[in-house]
């Protein structure tokens, strides 16, 4: 399965998991990249398929995860619709049409996907999850810039030349 559709078919399976009143597109991108850490922590491999993620203002963004959505939109598995929400602030949050095809992944990722919905849906709210995904490497990086996987993964602590070189070469693995 390409990249781009590993990618979709998880924003797929997490929009349909959740209830849609806890699950913004914030929480949706942080569960995604939760569950790769800790698949990658468990096999060495993500989830999305995704080796990195994109800094963004709330923290890491699944790469594509735009057209991710859009394509699912197109395809009728789900509708995106704006939210008011306390503050004045929009929520964007998906509902899912259509039933998601899990045979793609491993009881596993299906375990993992389902432990990550569950904290970030149930244990935060859109700010606590975004400011615990700003962790030292995310602070190292650029806004656009890319953050491996591999890096994330391996301490909490600060992050220097040697984690980055390391990172770069095992997502050149693969």
């Amino acid at each position: 399965m390409a990249l781009q559709d590993r990618t979709e078919a998880v924003a797929h399976y997490v929009i349909a998991r959740s209830d849609p009143n806890k699950l913004g597109a914030v929480k949706l991108n942080k569960v995604m990249w939760f569950a790769d850490l800790e698949a990658y922590r468990r096999f060495g491999a993500t989830i999305t398929g995704q080796a990195s993620y994109e800094k963004r203002q709330h923290g890491p963004v699944p790469n594509n995860i735009v057209r991710s959505i859009r394509r699912l939109e197109q395809n009728d598995a789900i509708v995106t619709r704006e939210v008011p929400t306390f503050g004045g602030i929009t929520r964007r949050e998906h509902v899912w049409l259509k039933k998601p095809d899990v045979t793609v992944f491993s009881p596993d990722e299906v375990d993992i996907l389902n432990e990550a919905i569950d904290w970030v849906c149930n244990e935060h709210t859109a700010r606590s999850i975004s400011e615990l995904s700003h962790d030292a490497l995310w602070d190292a990086a650029e806004l656009g810039e890319q953050i491996p996987i591999g890096a994330a993964v391996i301490a909490p602590d600060d992050i220097d030349g040697d984690d980055i070189a390391w990172a770069l070469g095992e997502m050149s693995r693969c």
